[in-house]
This record gives C-alpha cells, structure tokens and sequence, in this order.
C-alpha cells in the first residue's frame, strides 16, 4: 500500500485535529498521505499532503472517511465509479456504514498494511430526469414539498404499470440504504449483500399500498402528479438534487460498478443489527 487518502465534514468540530493526527500515524508507517482539499483550512497538517477531492480515488490505495454516515455516503459519491474501498471511521452517532471505530485505528492502520481485511461490495443506484444524472448509496426520493398536498404517484417497472396511489411519495433504496429513511417508512430489512431494489411507499393514502422487493437488474420509472411543479422534489442520500415537472419521469436503475466498503472488525450484517438497532436487548429482567 502506497498511499491513504482522508475525507471528510469539514464543518464537524475537532475534525481538523482527528485528521491531522490521523494523518501523523499514517505517515509515521511510511505511507502516503493525501488529505481532501476541502478540510485545509481546518488542518494544520504539511500543505504537501493535500488533494483535489475528484483525485483522491485515483491517487489513493484506499480511502479513509472519518465521520458519520452521512460523510460515508458523500464519500462514496466522490469514489464512484472507481473501484477504491473505502473504510469508514465512525465519528457520527450510529456508525451503521462504519468498518472501524476510532478506538481501532492504530491497529487498523497496521492490519491495512497486512492486507488483513475485508472488502464488501454494495450494489448503488442511478437516477435520472431529463435533464439531471444523480448516485445514490442509500436511497432514491421523490416526494412532495413541505407546502404541497397529496401527490398522486405512478410507479412502472421494465415500462410496465405497477402501481399507483396518492401519498406524500415513494422511496427507492438498496440493501445498504434498507436499514435507513425506508426502515422508517415501514419498508424491509433486506441483507446487503443482494442484488435488490426496494420501493417503499411514504404515508401512503391506502390500505393495500405495501413496500415491494424487486430484481436489482430492473429499472424503475417515477412520475408524480402534482398541481403546480414546484411540488415534487427529488432528492439522493438526504441531498435535494432539483425540483420535478408534474409528470416528469425518474428513471432509477442499478449503478453499473458497486461500492467497495472495507470491514475491519469482522462483523456480520446480523451483529451490526444488533449493535446498532439493539435487537440483542431483552428489557423484560430490567
């Protein structure tokens, strides 16, 4: 391993000091260092050491995102479409896209230089309109506005009618984004390592309306019908991405290349729901 590349929130306390000590232990083993340009101002780390955030997944062996997994989804836009890993140092509150823990660092760094690791792959998405190309890791959104009423949305699969209902809008996530905004909208836990798309969706006006597990290969279309265009929102991993047409299609569709994760603790998809969601707890002796 050549060199490490460090991305992150710019805007997160202390974040300046976790990279630039980060990036101290890094170099201390004789590895390169390449710090995202965006965090300079809040780092005090050699000016040397710092890249265009675009270059990092071509100049690093592996990238390192230090924060939540909202800082991990962002990073996974920056890596796509390359094949880079990137492992994840939770700093945030869940952590549920993290492979390592800050505590673990010293020796992560050591095992990444023994190949002592994981890789896991995570199928991504991509959204388009007709004028606009979005990634997504987690999910696809298309919603009413804060100001609109109910949004009457249609939903075709391979070109084909599926469904059809009024609603606030419909989610369509991926394994890895299963455990997020559509876990809350009563969607599925669906293990990440599949090859599925899910639709699930939001507030739905009908009792028959139900979250739909499909084959990842198919790709889906979107058209919200709403009164004014200024109603329908499109929106990617938490980030709007533009306002909709009434009746603007969305085609979403497996991405062509996966997302890489590095796993350094060795823990199954189950361990983590456990950990994360507390499904290990039994209250009942409390």
């Amino acid at each position: 391993m050549k060199s490490i590349g460090l991305f992150s929130n710019p805007t997160q306390p202390g974040m300046g000091v976790a990279v630039d000590q980060l990036a101290q232990r890094i170099h201390q083993r004789g590895i390169g260092v390449l710090i995202a340009d965006n965090l300079r101002q809040i780092c005090t780390s050699d000016s040397n050491w710092f890249c265009p955030v675009d270059q990092l997944p071509t100049r690093a062996d592996i990238i390192v995102a230090m924060g939540g997994d909202g800082t991990l989804l962002r990073a996974a836009d920056v890596v796509y479409p390359h094949s880079t890993p990137i492992l994840g140092v939770n700093l945030g509150r869940l952590g549920f896209l993290s492979g390592a823990e800050p505590r673990e660092l010293d020796d992560g760094l050591d095992r990444l230089l023994c190949d002592d690791y994981t890789v896991e792959e995570r199928i991504a998405l991509h959204a388009q309109t007709r004028t606009q190309k979005a990634f997504a890791l987690n999910e696809v959104v298309i919603e009413r506005s804060v100001k609109a009423r109910l949004v009457q949305v249609v939903m075709l699969v391979e070109g084909r009618p599926v469904s059809s209902f009024y609603g606030n809008g419909l989610i369509l996530a991926t394994p890895t984004g299963s455990t997020g905004y559509s876990l809350s909208s009563g969607g599925p836990i669906v293990h990440p390592n599949l090859s599925v798309l899910i639709a699930t969706p939001i507030c739905p006006h009908s009792l028959s309306q139900r979250p739909m597990v499909m084959p990842g290969d198919q790709s889906v279309t979107v058209k919200v019908i709403a009164e004014q265009s200024d109603e329908i929102m499109l929106s990617t991993d938490g980030r709007t991405v533009c306002s909709l047409s009434a009746e603007e299609p969305v085609t979403v569709q497996r991405a062509s290349e996966p997302v890489r994760f590095i796993n350094m603790q060795g823990l199954t998809f189950y361990d983590l729901l456990q950990r994360k969601l507390d499904w290990s707890l039994d209250r009942r002796d409390e």
